[in-house]
């Protein structure tokens, strides 16, 4: 067994943990040890921002998890998608950027996270950023970063922006300065079209620091305690068994699925479940695994009336013309997601963080590159999703053995909750309006799925549990929380135990209306700053008095 020492040690390579690794290897630092599971993000299909969907079912890039039979769902197990490579799920995600809500925060503050409020939090999220708009009071212009607006417009953007107008939503440009509305995202994406996961923002440019060692198809398979001290792992890489030990501390930063597997594997969780699995058990905490969330989300097909979709891009000939121009580094339709919009939306009087998350593809799951004359017929269809921005439905993870390499029993209990089935509904049924706006009676013609109109609420709520999946934004389940029964506290040190952190979306209390990469980030950089013992960072920008 091979054995090394350095002074802190970063257990996955994503969104967080790029970040951390980043600035605990800095000046003023120390040694740092990044350990990751899966193997390097490059190639075509991790640079080229349309092929995401390619990522997430090939296991060279996705650990192709599945959820345990979902009550709330007929049973149904449904996928998991989780990066598999440096960057992490940022290495395989549909590149979209934001913040989400300011009250998403404010709500963790108001639960008793004191600091973690928005603008507590906003000189990290600017920090980080190297935003298209340039530097100002809400956006970051130095950070590393890349924040570019989508390259290539769909042609039904205008009229689906103007039904959104007449249906009394708000369209905004801009998701930062005002999150709440309808418009086109920015993009984790570089001028040049290409993709840039935390991986390329925060380790490529830092290669050659010796303070930072990078170890992929690491599997850690534990951590080592002295007691209640955390003082290293036991990992696989290379089909040996090592040993690294760390001199200040442990950081987890799998994920909200690997992080709460890794503490149970570890011994630190239900005591009985550990014991059932003939695991010893370091500390008895019953919380680790257990407030699982991601946002329930379902979607319908709509055939479109001109020939204006992704489909058309994907005809041979111009979809090799498409290729060649994102080559070059100009753009287009290979640059970014196929979305027509997207957005998070307040569908009741009042203020609070968004309920409703919106968005319209100019494509299907089915879509395929097509020869004319030979190909069969494609109809050019539209792809409309809604989904619970705050779920109340909760889930959880637990070990289906003590074997590191078998994938955890994952149950969200989707739609579980009554309120997120009525909700769900809703916003389901407000979708159909919205297609059905005046500026849209040119564009889109027949629902082709579900096939037949849903007859009324029972037939409805039978379709959305029939297709309902998530937005693949797990959270929660190594929660922050000033109570005892929270498995990480402010400072995402693990209650009970001594110089292990966990350092993810896991730690989330509850969702936020925005996808959670930026906060992630965002959440790596403010936790390095404290365990390097520096001060909050004060925002010394004054802030914007446009939100709504």
């Amino acid at each position: 067994m091979i054995s090394n020492a350095v002074d802190f040690i970063v257990i996955g390579a994503g969104s967080a943990g790029c970040v951390v690794a980043n600035r605990l290897s800095a000046a003023g630092g120390g040694s740092v040890l990044m350990l990751e599971a899966g193997g390097p993000s490059r190639g075509l299909r991790y640079r080229l921002p349309l092929a995401a969907t390619t990522l997430w079912f090939d296991p060279r890039s996705s650990w192709l998890l599945m959820s345990e039979p979902e009550p709330g769902l007929g049973g149904r197990r449904i996928p998991v998608p989780r990066g598999k490579a440096l960057g992490g799920s940022s290495a395989i995600n549909g590149t979209i950027y934001n913040r989400g809500s300011p009250e998403d925060y404010d709500r963790w503050r108001d639960a008793g996270l004191a600091g973690w409020d928005y603008q507590s939090l906003l000189p990290y999220f600017r920090r980080i950023e190297s935003h298209w708009r340039g530097a100002d009071g809400e956006h970051g212009g130095t950070g590393e970063v890349a924040v570019t607006p989508l390259s290539r417009r769909s042609p039904l953007t205008p009229p689906v922006l103007e039904a959104a107008r007449q249906m009394g939503f708000p369209v905004t440009e801009d998701f930062i300065a005002q999150p709440v509305g309808i418009g086109l995202p920015d993009l984790n994406v570089d001028r040049r079209g290409r993709r840039v996961s935390a991986a390329d923002a925060f380790l490529e440019p830092i290669r050659g620091r010796t303070s930072l060692s990078i170890q992929t198809g690491a599997q850690v398979l534990r951590v080592l305690f002295d007691g209640r001290r955390a003082v290293g792992v036991e990992y696989n890489h290379d089909g040996v068994r090592r040993i690294a030990h760390a001199n200040r501390e442990v950081l987890l930063c799998g994920g909200a699925i690997a992080s709460p597997q890794l503490l149970l594997l570890s011994g630190i969780g239900n005591a009985d479940e550990l014991r059932t699995l003939d695991i010893p058990v370091v500390h008895d905490l019953p919380a680790v695994g257990q407030n699982l969330n991601d946002q329930p989300g379902a979607s319908f097909e709509i055939r479109t009336q001109m020939p204006l979709t992704l489909l058309r891009s994907l005809r041979i000939d111009r979809f090799v013309g498409n290729m060649l121009q994102w080559a070059l580094g100009w753009g287009g339709v290979g640059a970014g997601p196929p979305i027509v919009a997207a957005g998070s939306l307040r569908t009741e009087a009042g203020s609070g963080p968004p309920d409703l998350r919106l968005n319209v593809a100019a494509t299907t799951m089915a879509a395929k590159i097509w020869y004319p004359g030979f190909s069969g017929r494609q109809d050019h269809k539209l792809l409309v999703s809604v989904a619970v921005a705050h779920p109340e439905s909760r889930g959880s993870l637990r070990l289906a053995s003590a074997d590191p390499e078998s994938p955890p029993r994952i149950l969200y209990n989707l739609l579980t909750a009554g309120h997120d089935i009525a909700r769900l509904r809703r916003f389901y049924k407000l979708a159909h309006e919205f297609i059905r706006q005046p500026a849209l009676a040119g564009v889109v013609g027949d629902v082709t799925r579900p096939a037949a109109p849903p007859a009324n609420d029972t037939e409805l709520d039978a379709y959305l549990r029939l297709v309902t999946g998530t937005t693949s934004h797990p959270m929660g389940s190594c929660r922050m929380g000033s109570d005892a029964a929270s498995v990480v506290d402010l400072q995402c040190r693990v209650r009970g135990l001594e110089r292990v952190r966990v350092v993810d979306a896991s730690v989330f209390p509850g969702q936020i209306s925005g996808n959670p990469h930026s906060a992630v980030m965002m959440l790596g950089d403010r936790i390095a700053d404290a365990i390097l013992g520096r001060p909050p960072l004060a925002d010394a920008q004054p802030q914007s008095q446009n939100r709504p």
